[in-house]
């Protein structure tokens, strides 16, 4: 039985793939064609004349905001690990007043839009300071990222035997040696997919620094693309390039460490 309904499971998966793939497929062949081409009915499914000109004024123009969002990306990533590595610590192993309490309020802002944090944000970074800086976007990035990584640490972390703690006490070791040398090398497959899962969400953030970067020249490649949309019309070809241009990192982390992001959010999920 099992046999014979599996061709059904595979026309199912195969379909959904394809609605997944082939957005992103045509997108990366109408980098190569001319926006006459890429409107031609019906629409080609290759190109027929294609070249590599629109991609690289795509990159070319790209290419100060791509160094933005590193920066923005890499720098939320640094921030939220410095929060929510120890929080996630002192959270997962010690007991103290509003415990319960803390955990609920880190659930309670991931259920929270951002538009419903980022005006009393606004208005907290203006009188810093901190608007039009990769500072202020860094900051607020952590804001939302950083409840969200202590919750997925949290369950990792649990998993680590709460015996070693008491092994290392009874060895002369601080509390801070036991967070270095203890909890960070076991955690490391939760550090890592946090990590991950921070800086693509970083990365493909789009409201924050919007709202927070006025100059043209700090904002990130997400607002970045708006270039190729002017008030005459749209250079669909190099807004398709550069859209591409704009999924290769996230795409290409997402490939390489998928696993490990798997294994990473279900660690500590199931006790032996």
């Amino acid at each position: 039985m099992k046999k014979q309904g599996g061709w059904k499971w595979s026309v199912l998966v195969a379909l959904v793939v394809i609605l997944i793939v082939s957005p992103l497929y045509f997108i990366a062949i109408g980098g190569f064609m001319s926006t006459e081409e890429i409107f031609y009915k019906p629409p080609y499914l290759f190109p027929p004349r294609p070249t590599l000109a629109y991609y690289r004024e795509a990159l070319s123009t790209l290419l100060p905001y791509i160094k933005n969002s590193f920066a923005i990306s890499f720098g939320t990533l640094l921030l939220t690990l410095m929060v929510a590595l120890p929080a996630a610590f002192v959270i997962t192993k010690f007991q103290f007043l509003f415990k319960n309490s803390l955990s609920f309020l880190f659930a309670f802002v991931q259920m929270l839009p951002y538009t419903a944090i980022i005006i009393p944000l606004f208005l907290m970074f203006t009188k810093l300071k901190l608007i039009d800086s990769h500072i202020g976007v860094v900051l607020a990035l952590s804001v939302f990222l950083a409840p969200f990584a202590i919750i997925i640490l949290r369950s990792y972390m649990a998993s680590v035997p709460s015996g070693l703690i008491e092994a290392a006490l009874i060895d002369g070791a601080s509390y801070f040696t036991i967070f270095t040398k203890v909890f960070l090398p076991l955690s490391a497959p939760g550090i890592a997919s946090v990590s991950i899962l921070v800086f693509l969400l970083a990365w493909g953030n789009f409201i924050v620094p919007l709202a927070f970067i006025k100059q043209e020249t700090m904002r990130p490649i997400s607002i970045g693309l708006y270039v190729f949309i002017g008030q005459y019309g749209v250079e669909w070809n190099k807004l398709m390039a550069g859209s591409m241009i704009y999924t290769i990192p996230p795409l290409v982390v997402a490939l390489l460490a998928g696993k490990a992001i798997i294994a990473g959010l279900t660690a500590g999920a199931l006790k032996e």
